[in-house]
């Protein structure tokens, strides 16, 4: 603690260095630095500002970096130019290698340190391409309520009632509570009974392309009508269903869709399931810390780079460099979309097993909701060339969709039969499987593997940290 000088006693007094960026502070000074573009084997400038919190003005100023980790400094020695009280220009630095750096300033004989990771290029491209966030609104073309106002309205109100389950006991909210980031923190979700698989949360759900673990529907609104009718979730009719909404929602039915509650039962329940669709796609995760980062290495900010732990950046860099975790947790969603084999049993009981996305094919070719039929709102039908063009294959077995990773840390257990509890078990499994493809066994350390850990912690959105 003392080298870092992180801590600056109750009797100093304050002051304020001539330059603005990221900040340290000793007993006797107060240190600010900004970096110029900073990349591997590109020498780059810094200006550093500091001043003495007894009003002296400091004198001199040395400058050095080291890799702890590696036990070596620079190749390069700096020069140090004063351009005025307490301000300084430093030319002819390089960081040479990725990684861990600890940048240590000398003070007229007083040692400031801060650590700051140095990515290459392509870990840096990598980590741009997570964001930015948050993403812009988009309307679903086979939805034609997505996004109004009205429907949105509909839906959230539709989503907690239980009068839409034909016990009169269950709403969705039973299973996707809000208080639980919109999932129920099960192993496998429970309706009127237990189901096969971990109930996923619905933030972000309208960035996915595929719904369910096993992506059996291809839009959200079929996705939704899907838990009504399900014997164990909801144990519902489209009759049931189309008389609750013609009794209790025709008015608000009617200003969400712009015509009364239809005859045709069926009709009436895929609307509901598009209402209920309209109000999940407003559930968007705020901006969390690892965005902030993101956002600030984009910029070269050194002080907003500098508010991000020094773990959660180590984590990072395994995230898109050793773990090889961005080839399926991609872009701003942190999901590239599609399925992956995750190692993990497919077993569901004795004698049953889960066949993942090879199942959900098969379901989704014969599924008369999708959007190849009649409820496509999208007359063209030019958003189903997915569902055209997706092909059975035999390696489909045992592959689930990938999840997104944003507010990862809220929806404990994990995996598509929520097999593991927390996210150390997450990161040590894939640590060491080897599925002979994209995973290769990664053997990380144990505090590799916490530092993993420490990332995925700030992808929780800013408002729940508080």
């Amino acid at each position: 603690m003392s080298l870092l000088a992180l801590m600056t006693p109750l009797a100093a007094a304050a002051c304020e260095p001539p330059v603005q960026g990221a900040r340290l502070e000793s007993a006797r000074y107060a240190l600010a630095y900004q970096l110029s573009e900073v990349a591997v084997s590109r020498h780059f400038t810094m200006d550093v500002g500091a001043c003495a919190k007894n009003g002296a003005a400091p004198e001199a100023l040395t400058i050095d970096a080291q890799m702890p980790e590696h036990r070596h400094g620079m190749n390069y020695r700096p020069e140090v130019k004063r351009v005025g009280e307490g301000r300084w220009q430093v030319a002819g630095m390089m960081f040479h290698m990725p990684g861990r750096w600890r940048l240590q300033f000398d003070v007229d004989g007083e040692r400031l340190a801060a650590e700051m990771m140095v990515f290459s290029e392509d870990e840096r491209l990598r980590i741009l391409a997570q964001g930015p966030w948050p993403p812009k609104p988009r309307r679903d073309s086979s939805n034609r309520v997505s996004g109004k106002p009205e429907a949105i309205a509909l839906g959230e109100r539709l989503f907690f009632d239980p009068r839409l389950s034909g016990t009169g006991s269950v709403l969705c909210a039973t299973c996707h509570a809000p208080f639980r980031a919109f999932q129920d923190s099960r192993a496998r979700g429970f309706g009127l009974e237990e189901v096969d698989r971990n109930t996923p949360s619905l933030v972000n759900v309208g960035l996915y392309r595929w719904y369910g673990w096993d992506g059996a529907h291809d839009s959200l609104w079929a996705q939704s009508v899907r838990p009504l009718i399900d014997p164990r979730e909801m144990r519902a009719t489209p009759a049931h269903v189309a008389a609750q909404v013609r009794k209790l929602y025709g008015k608000d039915y009617q200003r969400a869709f712009g015509r009364p509650v239809p005859a045709d039962d069926e009709e009436a329940l895929i609307d509901v399931g598009k209402a209920l669709a309209a109000y999940q796609e407003t559930l968007v995760s705020g901006r969390t810390p690892f965005d902030e980062f993101r956002d600030a290495l984009e910029k070269n900010d050194a002080a907003g780079m500098r508010r991000y732990p020094i773990a959660a950046q180590r984590g990072l860099a395994i995230f898109v460099g050793k773990g090889n975790c961005s080839v399926c947790h991609f872009g701003p969603h942190f999901s590239n979309g599609e399925f992956a084999d995750a190692g993990i049993p497919t077993g569901i009981a004795k004698g049953r097993v889960d066949a993942g996305r090879l199942e959900g094919i098969r379901k989704l070719k014969s599924d008369p909701y999708n959007l190849s039929g009649r409820f496509n709102d999208n007359a063209a039908r030019d958003n189903a060339v997915a569902t055209q063009h997706v092909e059975l294959q035999p390696r489909n077995f045992g592959e689930f969709r990938v999840p997104g990773l944003r507010n990862v840390a809220l929806t404990a257990p994990y995996m598509h039969n929520g097999s593991l509890s927390t996210l150390a078990e997450v990161v040590k499994h894939y640590s060491a499987m080897d599925d002979g493809r994209v995973l290769r066994r990664l053997d990380l350390t144990s505090r590799e593997r916490d530092d993993l850990v420490v990332f995925l912690q700030s992808l929780t959105e800013t408002s729940q940290l508080r």
